[in-house]
This record gives C-alpha cells, sequence and structure tokens, in this order.
C-alpha cells in the first residue's frame, strides 16, 4: 500500500487501485478530534464518542479525498450477510441500514465503512465502473461476505470477476488472532481442506489468517488480481484502532471508496 498524508491525516491506497485511478483511503486513527480511548479520527458513536466528534472527523476524511461528504453512504456493521446497493447517497436524516457490504455504480456515492481489527476488503470493476467494500471480520469471512459482494456486483451490474480488482487492507493479522476450538470448528468446516492454509497451531494455540483466508474466498470467487496490505492492526496501534489490542474500547477507523 501507498501511504500519504493530509495535514495531521495519514491514509493509505492500494497501488492496484491507484493505478486505475479509484478515489479510495483507508485512513489511520491520526489527525482527529476525539478523545482518549477514541483518539483521534474516530468514524463511529457506538463506543461513547460524540456525534459532534465523528462528523468532523468524516468530514476530514472526505476532505482529505477531496470528496464532498454529501455524496456519503454509510451501512452500520453488525457481521451480517446483508449487502446493500448505494444508488443514491445516504439520506442522514435516516438511520443507517444493517449491511456488511456496499456496493454502487454512481459516481456521485462515496462508499464508508468502519473498522477495528477486521478486514476491509475493497473490490473494483474498471469494465463496469462498479466499486464496493466490504466488512469482514470473523463472521463474515466464515459466511463468506467477500463471494456475497461479488455475486451482488454480478447480479445487478453484469460484472465479471475476471476483470475485477480486490484489495485486503489493514486489520488483525495472523499473529494475533488467536481463537478457541468454537471458533476454529467454523472455519474448519468453512474452508474444508483449506483449513489447514490458515490455521497456525504452533505454542498450543489456534490462530487464524483472516488476510489469508479472505483471499481464498476472493479467488474462490473468480477475482485473479488481489492486493493485501500485510498491516496488523495489533502490532501498529499507534496507527490504528484495535479492538483486541486495545482491550474493547477503542475508535474504528474508516474505508471510503468512491467512483467520482
Amino acid at each position: 500500500m501507498i501511504a500519504h498524508e493530509f495535514k495531521q491525516l495519514k491514509y493509505y491506497q492500494f497501488e492496484s487501485f491507484c493505478e486505475m485511478g479509484v478515489r479510495h483511503g483507508i485512513f489511520t486513527r491520526l489527525g482527529g478530534v476525539s478523545p482518549a480511548p477514541f483518539d483521534s479520527l474516530n468514524t463511529a458513536t457506538t463506543g461513547g464518542d460524540t456525534r459532534e466528534n465523528v462528523t468532523e472527523n468524516v468530514g476530514r476524511m472526505f476532505q482529505a479525498l477531496g470528496l464532498d461528504i454529501s455524496t456519503r453512504y454509510d451501512g452500520w456493521q453488525r457481521h451480517t450477510k446483508n449487502v446493500l446497493a448505494a444508488d443514491a447517497p445516504r439520506d442522514m436524516s435516516l438511520p443507517p441500514v444493517e449491511a456488511d457490504g456496499l456496493v454502487t455504480v454512481n459516481p456521485n456515492v462515496t462508499l464508508l465503512e468502519r473498522f477495528g481489527d477486521c478486514v476491509p476488503v475493497m473490490l473494483y470493476d474498471p469494465v463496469v465502473k462498479a466499486a464496493a467494500v466490504c466488512h469482514a471480520g470473523w463472521p463474515g469471512t466464515v459466511d463468506n461476505i467477500c463471494a456475497i459482494t461479488v455475486e451482488k456486483m454480478k447480479s445487478l451490474y453484469g460484472c465479471d470477476p475476471k476483470n475485477m480488482i480486490a484489495g485486503i487492507g489493514p486489520s488483525i493479522g495472523p499473529d494475533h488472532f488467536e481463537v478457541k476450538e468454537d471458533v476454529a470448528s467454523l472455519f474448519r468446516k468453512a474452508f474444508g481442506k483449506r483449513y489447514e492454509e490458515i490455521c497456525d497451531l504452533s505454542e498450543d494455540r489456534i490462530r487464524l489468517d483472516l488476510w489469508k483466508a479472505n483471499r481464498i474466498r476472493l479467488e474462490d470467487a473468480g477475482i485473479r488480481k488481489i492486493e493485501t496490505a500485510g498491516i496488523c492492526t495489533v502490532c501498529h496501534k499507534d496507527e490504528w484502532f484495535s479492538h483486541r489490542g486495545d482491550h474493547g474500547k477503542t475508535g474504528r477507523f474508516g474505508a471510503l471508496i468512491t467512483l467520482g
């Protein structure tokens, strides 16, 4: 990924997306107005931060990419299988709809999702000119939110996965995602023979690789060009909010993508 700075903000972009002129960014926790433990570019009120702080922070992200905040469409991530088509900006007078995947072909829409260890996955079809972002926490990885999002793009817009590119953003890395047998059994069932590729049983612990797991999901969905950030949010809490690293009391970082 390529790191950028705008004023006090720092964000990252996928090289492959930049080569195709896609405006996007996965923003670190730096450069916002929220106080500890949400310091400082927090994009969610769910942990206890104020709406005023979050609104200011989101506005700064849009400004960094030269985007109009009125193009914003964001969902409420709840580890669901829901993927929504954002045909127009969200009516901010209404609460967001539960959705862990967002897709669009409208250049006047900017998709926004929030993360704090879960895996941000971005998708782009340069032929159809369609974009998507999905929130692949461990439940979403098991439920294959990536494939559900790809299927939504195929059914709505006629996208061909062979033309698409994908980016797997910063999240909890394989060195820190330790699970118990109840979670491991769900992955074992979901991935079958490929479970061994994502599981590390050394040191009498079960650790899973969500980056590799989502790459497998994307490859199985037909996508061949996949870029992985390889940045662990737990290892780099100085730049990223980490639910596990901060013991649950933390903010959420934002990811934006637009066709505009």
